[in-house]
């Protein structure tokens, strides 16, 4: 008999070899990546794992319970994770990890629980398709060269002759420079910037698995980006530029620079995340480098709710954005790390 538990005694080892033994095993699967939320959010996490009767490890559930004045008491798999979700070893041992799941929703009175996917679930729960990724399919650095559009080939040698370096930091330095530019990209889209403890609780326990890339003219730092790799895969988790220099086409040159680099390193896909249906400019960019559009399939139980991040051409949003576009720096420094925790 299947057994299932929360949160039970079970070594990293076992946990990270199940998650990269399986297709759609990724980053925020794994126990580093749980260490990263439990120290940046300071809430607690609720993970389902399935046993078979033989005492083997077949199937893993991440779940955080977050708890926000703003948006309730709520289950996620996963916060900050484009998709994470259920891997198993049949659908019959996702169904009991959902079913669990499920379970532990109504047992904790949360107002929903949110499961976000690659892959369709069975019926049951509601879903939200406003997202969708896009990956690139590695092969040989010089064969997606030839096939890359020539506008695109010329903004990349564009950026090299005009002084655009790209380097990798992981240093306290690089790490720095990455979340000023990230709090004034935030800023600029105006929404809450990620805290600089949760950039530190990743390169601490996510050390194998992250890197920094920046690119500098002249000595000054001007874009960056952040990557996590687990099992074949490169995600392009965050990125983040300073929009006075964009004529020195540094996020092109940042992406060229990753992709080229996960693709000497032996990675068979590059992701460059999660993009909101209507952010046409977004999708473009990442489209141009041969990127594929992939479907997410975000599920909800009981019911999907009324979120306004959901609708980014609303009203709401459109206050929320606008107004968060007017703070000062030092008044977004104070202020981000306390929206942080309240969103997901």
């Amino acid at each position: 008999m299947l057994t299932i538990e929360v949160n039970p005694d079970i070594s990293p080892e076992e946990w990270r070899t199940f998650v990269g033994s399986h297709p759609q095993g990724n980053y925020y699967h794994l126990p580093e990546w749980q260490a990263v939320l439990k120290e940046s959010l300071g809430q607690k996490p609720y993970y389902v794992f399935a046993r078979s009767p033989e005492g083997k490890l077949t199937g893993v559930l991440p779940l955080f319970h977050l708890k926000s004045i703003l948006t309730g008491s709520r289950l996620i798999s996963l916060p900050f994770a484009n998709a994470c979700g259920p891997i198993a070893d049949s659908p019959d041992t996702i169904e009991a990890l959902v079913n669990r799941a499920k379970g532990l929703c109504d047992e904790m009175k949360c107002q929903y629980l949110e499961i976000r996917m690659t892959k369709p679930l069975s019926p049951g729960m509601e879903l939200n398709d406003y997202f969708s990724t896009y990956v690139v399919e590695l092969s040989e650095p010089q064969a997606m060269w030839k096939k890359l559009d020539k506008r695109v080939r010329w903004v990349v040698d564009k950026a090299r002759k005009g002084g655009t370096e790209v380097k990798i930091d992981n240093s306290d330095k690089g790490l720095q420079a990455f979340y000023d530019l990230n709090l004034r990209t935030k800023r600029r889209l105006g929404v809450p910037a990620h805290t600089i403890g949760f950039f530190k609780a990743m390169r601490k326990h996510m050390n194998p698995y992250f890197r920094i890339y920046l690119a500098e003219v002249e000595g000054k730092v001007i874009a960056g980006a952040l990557d996590l790799s687990f099992n074949g895969v490169v995600g392009y988790a965050y990125a983040a530029s300073d929009s006075s220099y964009l004529q020195y086409y540094p996020n092109d040159a940042i992406a060229w620079q990753a992709i080229q680099d996960s693709s000497h390193e032996g990675f068979r896909q590059f992701d460059f995340g999660k993009t909101s249906s209507e952010n046409v400019g977004l999708a473009q960019f990442k489209k141009k480098w041969g990127a594929e559009k992939r479907p997410l399939y975000y599920y909800y139980y009981p019911k999907k709710p009324h979120l306004i991040s959901s609708n980014r051409t609303g009203t709401k949003y459109k206050l929320v954005t606008g107004l968060w576009r007017r703070l000062p720096l030092p008044i977004l420094r104070v202020l981000s790390p306390i929206a942080f925790r309240q969103l997901d």
